[in-house]
């Protein structure tokens, strides 16, 4: 994401033209923007201001407010920064923008702003910059996104919104109907050539096959090489796939979708779950990848045994796991991932549902459990309150990544508009 800097300052103030400079200069460096930046004294300037995805609004006086809200007109997400907060700039500079005001103007502004921009944050230091500029970059990847939903939905993910019209109209995420035969004669005319890297990954990173062959695993690999390209060619950011459809293949794109959310910019879900798909998209950029969809299996201790054969090898932070290839789970067909989840893992169960509407956020923590008869890949799970949990629902399948990113889900939601559960 591309953010452009304006440090606002009024002569009535600043008097001295010298003093400014220096001081513009100096919180400049502070901020790495001399190549993107600009020091805005009066309302004549606002027009200079180039196009960007974020404007970060830098208050250095009092009387500059008009000029900060007339230039927030013009950018789709813009972040006040509290350059007078002590420890944000040299203590002269930090007592000079005292004096001049700076701090009700970004009061001031941050109050109106809240209210009429739409999609606004507050920053008090570099570190809280840093984290809304990410979350801006979130905000600025979903929206324009285009999903490709492969297939129809699985009939029995009933809790799926309907209406696709409502992933474009709350989070501006268009939705591409794409035909199962589409992704079906891509696969076919893979050669194992073309796969190979796909099967390399995975070959390489196996402990053992057991249920699969060595033909089996060539075929998962062209089906993860053929919806990749499918990603690729329609210039998606992800899909929801109906991957019980495949099976008369005679294989599964387990593979693929877990290739896609671990290896990729890119995010997959299947079953044709667009809900999941729309929640990792959500996710998939504060993150930098590595998500996981999974069904849950409650237990009467407040615990959950999560489970699904399309896990991420790569998972809190660590190098790829252990993993066993094994048959999918429903159909014993073709290939699928056992992976060894490790223990004491920080992780974030995630839905947006209700036609959009609605997400709710969870932490929790990876804890030992029995390994049951359920999909390949189960983590036993701690939730911080399994009670909410229970209570707010919106449906099967979660969306984890792993490690605590709540309180960002969270603050994306909210821009976003979702009624956080």
């Amino acid at each position: 994401m591309k953010p452009y800097f304006a440090f606002f300052a009024a002569w009535r103030y600043w008097t001295d033209a010298e003093k400014l400079q220096n001081a513009y200069r100096i919180l400049q460096k502070q901020l790495d923007c001399a190549e993107n930046s600009a020091l805005v004294t009066g309302p004549e300037q606002l027009g200079a201001l180039p196009q960007a995805d974020c404007l970060v609004a830098v208050p250095m006086s009092g009387a500059v407010q008009r000029n900060i809200m007339d230039a927030s007109e013009r950018y789709p997400t813009v972040l006040v920064y509290a350059a007078y907060v002590r420890g944000n700039a040299p203590e002269e500079l930090t007592d000079e923008m005292l004096r001049c005001n700076a701090a009700p103007t970004v009061m001031d502004v941050w109050a109106v702003l809240r209210r009429e921009h739409g999609c606004a944050r507050l920053a008090l230091n570099g570190k809280e910059l840093t984290r809304c500029l990410r979350l801006f970059d979130a905000y600025r990847y979903v929206r324009g996104a285009k999903l490709l939903q492969i297939g129809d939905t699985e009939p029995w993910v009933i809790s799926n919104s309907r209406d696709r019209t409502s992933y474009e109209r709350r989070l501006g995420v268009t939705v591409e109907p794409v035909a199962q035969s589409e992704l079906a004669e891509r696969y076919r005319a893979t050669a194992d050539e073309q796969a190979q890297p796909y099967y390399e990954h995975f070959r390489a990173n196996a402990q053992r096959m057991e249920e699969p062959t060595e033909q089996d695993l060539r075929n998962a690999a062209r089906m993860a090489c053929a919806l990749h390209g499918l990603l690729r060619d329609h210039n998606a950011q992800g899909a929801a796939l109906a991957c019980f459809h495949l099976l008369g293949e005679g294989t599964t794109a387990c593979l693929g979708v877990s290739y896609i959310n671990d290896c990729t910019g890119q995010i997959a879900s299947c079953e044709g779950d667009l809900d999941s798909a729309v929640t990792m998209l959500l996710l998939k950029r504060l993150t930098g990848g590595h998500l996981w969809m999974a069904n849950p299996a409650l237990q009467p201790d407040g615990t959950v045994n999560f489970s699904h054969c399309t896990a991420p090898l790569c998972v809190c932070g660590a190098e790829n796991r252990p993993c066993v290839l094994r048959s999918h789970h429903e159909s014993g067909i073709g290939v699928s991932l056992q992976v060894e989840m490790p223990l004491g893992c920080a992780v974030t169960a995630c839905r947006i549902s209700n036609e959009a509407g609605s997400i709710t956020v969870h932490r929790g923590v990876s804890i030992p459990g029995p390994y049951e008869c359920a999909c390949r890949t189960q983590m036993h799970v701690q939730l911080e309150d399994a009670d909410h949990y229970l209570h707010t629902a919106l449906g099967c399948h979660q969306v984890f990544a792993f490690e605590d990113i709540a309180d960002d889900v969270r603050a994306l939601a909210e821009l976003f508009g979702l009624r956080l559960l």
